[in-house]
């Protein structure tokens, strides 16, 4: 036998250790990158210290039981019920943050998908809210909404954070002011029965799904809802039955808004102008 021959095994392990120390140290890069470094991952995301003062506010509160007969669409059978005070509460945060209500909605779904407990709210409550004088800016549709639900899946995902869940009393066409979107948007729920405290009701259930990823929110697999250009567009989705009222979702990227729809839609800076803010 060589009598080198040990040496060599040796300085072969040792090369070996080394390559796999580098490749752990290399490895311990990337997950502290990823873990310990999200806000600079974040392309882009406004400052949000009065919601967050408010979300941590919920914080103090125990879940209540939720009507039977809601449920089904909390997806517990326990939740926190905002009252008017509340959701008033949260738009006055949201105005002094300067945020859109759809970046609003992206904190609060955060929230529920870290915490895993449902969140919702009754139209009376958003109603009454609303009375303050509050001007939403471009979202979805809340007027002749019963319940609107925040709720948190069972299923463990990176970059899902809730389901929403919205019952209206009533399907409508809901028309946006020029200066905010040149389109309508259709409510077309399909309809279901429920009941609360006041007893059985009828109402028509409008769905969609937030996802967020590094700064990247996107509103999609939206169900009951549909847009309408206005114009030639619309008089096009009018005449020739063909070309569906399609509203495929929203993204939020880079503080713009991308609408995806039959005619797809860029707002430049959404987040960053003022009229589409709330505000009052």
């Amino acid at each position: 036998m060589n009598k080198h021959a040990p040496r060599r095994v040796l300085a072969l392990a040792g090369r070996a250790l080394a390559l796999a120390g580098r490749a752990l140290a290399l490895a311990g890069t990337i997950v502290l990158a990823l873990v310990l470094l999200p806000s600079e991952l974040r392309a882009f995301e406004p400052p949000s210290p009065h919601l967050d003062a408010f979300l941590a506010d919920l914080e103090q509160r125990r879940p209540q039981p939720v009507p039977e007969g809601l449920r089904a669409f909390a997806g517990d059978s326990t939740a926190l019920r905002l009252s008017a005070a509340d959701v008033a509460d949260m738009l006055a945060a949201a105005e002094r943050d300067t945020l859109t209500l759809l970046r609003v909605n992206v904190f609060l779904g955060r929230w529920v998908a870290e915490r895993k407990v449902p969140v919702y709210a009754s139209g009376d409550a958003v109603e009454e809210a609303l009375s303050e004088g509050f001007s939403l800016g471009l979202t979805f549709p809340l007027r002749h909404v019963a319940y609107l639900f925040f709720v948190p899946d069972s299923v463990e995902s990176i970059d899902f954070l809730v389901h929403i869940r919205a019952l209206y009393n009533e399907n409508y066409t809901f028309r946006f002011d020029r200066h905010i979107l040149n389109a309508d948007v259709i409510v077309d729920g399909a309809e279901t029965s429920y009941a609360d405290d006041d007893g059985p009701r009828t109402g028509y259930l409008v769905t969609f799904e937030l996802f967020d990823s590094l700064g990247w929110a996107r509103y999609t697999n939206v169900e009951g809802l549909s847009g309408k250009k206005r114009g030639v567009a619309g008089f096009l989705q009018r005449v020739f039955f063909f070309i569906p009222k399609t509203l495929d979702g929203l993204e939020l990227r880079e503080g713009h808004l991308k609408i995806k729809a039959f005619v797809d839609q860029t707002i430049e800076d959404f987040e960053r102008l003022e009229r589409y803010h709330v505000n009052r």
